[in-house]
């Protein structure tokens, strides 16, 4: 048997590393930040729960308070739920979550007695970060956090 050349194994090598490079999967997009500032009044100073989950603007219009913490608490997890985060009146904190593959993005604030405001879905595309002010009267207001290109 007579060996290969080695001219002719550099095309071959290079044929396969492209191949390889194509076969593999794509990056996942980047995460979703939330900034979640909780006034002291906030609940009446009682810890509440934030729920980030995918869902379509039908499915977001349709579901009640109850459909929203029976899929947040649910076990086995529900797929479509993307984070389920407790919030403490009077603090600020920071959560992630990964983009969904479809869909937009649900937010629902699960107060011990919502108002007309607990739920908000946002629209695409999505921003890197969001920041949620939560005020004393369930108050809701979401500020996209859009960086210092939009400058130019």
């Amino acid at each position: 048997m007579m060996p290969i050349p080695t001219w002719r194994i550099f095309p071959i090598l290079f044929v396969s590393l492209l191949l390889a490079a194509c076969a593999s999967e794509p990056t996942p997009p980047p995460g979703v930040g939330f900034e979640v500032t909780a006034d002291a009044q906030a609940n009446n100073n009682r810890l509440f729960y934030f729920v980030v989950r995918a869902a379509n603007e039908k499915q977001f219009m349709l579901e009640s308070y109850e459909d929203v913490s029976s899929k947040a608490f649910s076990d086995p997890p529900d797929p479509g739920v993307l984070g389920v985060f407790s919030v403490v009146p009077g603090t600020t904190q920071n959560y992630t979550v990964s983009q969904p593959a479809q869909g937009a993005i649900a937010l629902y604030f699960l107060f011990t007695q919502p108002g007309l405001q607990w739920k908000k879905l946002l629209g695409l595309p999505l921003e890197e970060k969001y920041n949620i002010e939560l005020k004393e009267n369930s108050q809701v207001n979401i500020k996209e956090n859009k960086g210092w290109f939009p400058w130019f």
